[in-house]
């Protein structure tokens, strides 16, 4: 297995980001969509976008969207406008954003919500998911498939009280296990005793703040 850190070893998964079956991404598609306030008319910034996953829904929804992230080759499949940027220092005015969303990327930068916190009106939601911390406490990595190689991406430790910014009222809170539908998943790669072991604890996480002022 060969670890990378996160600039370098998006810009090799970014052809295939999309295709390859991820079910903590279809775990966490399921889950956030719940907690999405009415997004037609709506600006939302989808911080940490990838290609854009966020974007493309919430414009689908009918919201004006910006997709922002670090990594220029999986922001090339972005809905645009898309902007080049660490999530720590978003190019962005105070309060632009009605619904920020940061998926799979407090990992990378648990010192973020600050910042998202920053761009989001008041009474505006901000929406962040990523893989479960006390599932990457009992040796979850994250970890793809390039090719026959397994790419494994340099992160931070963190806890969920970590997360915390001022003027943010956690408002939900969400630990989804794995459930069938990923086991499905798992059982087509032949790996159906991994998911067995996976599914007894919580996978991933979706909270939902309020900008209180």
């Amino acid at each position: 297995m060969t670890k990378l850190e996160p600039l370098e070893a998006y810009r090799l998964l970014a052809q295939q980001y999309d295709t390859s079956p991820n079910p903590l991404l279809a775990l966490e598609q399921r889950t956030m969509t719940l907690l999405l306030p009415p997004l037609r008319g709506a600006r939302v910034v989808d911080a940490a976008a990838g290609t854009g996953r966020w974007a493309s829904y919430c414009k689908s929804q009918g919201a004006r969207t910006i997709a922002a992230d670090f990594s220029r080759e999986m922001l090339a499949s972005a809905p645009r406008p898309a902007v080049l940027a660490d999530i720590n220092r978003l190019p962005l005015p105070d309060a632009c954003s009605d619904v920020t969303i940061c998926a799979f990327g407090v990992g990378y930068a648990p010192a973020c919500l600050p910042e998202l916190a920053r761009i989001t009106r008041r009474g505006g939601a901000v929406l962040v998911s990523d893989v479960h911390p006390e599932a990457i406490r009992r040796g979850w990595t994250r970890t793809f498939r390039h090719g026959t190689e397994a790419i494994s991406v340099a992160h931070h430790s963190y806890a969920l009280d970590d997360l915390v910014a001022a003027g943010l009222g956690l408002d939900c809170l969400i630990e989804r296990r794995l459930g069938t539908p990923e086991r499905d998943v798992f059982a087509k790669a032949g790996k159906l005793a991994a998911f067995e072991e996976a599914a007894q604890q919580p996978a991933i996480f979706v909270a939902r703040w309020i900008k209180l002022g």
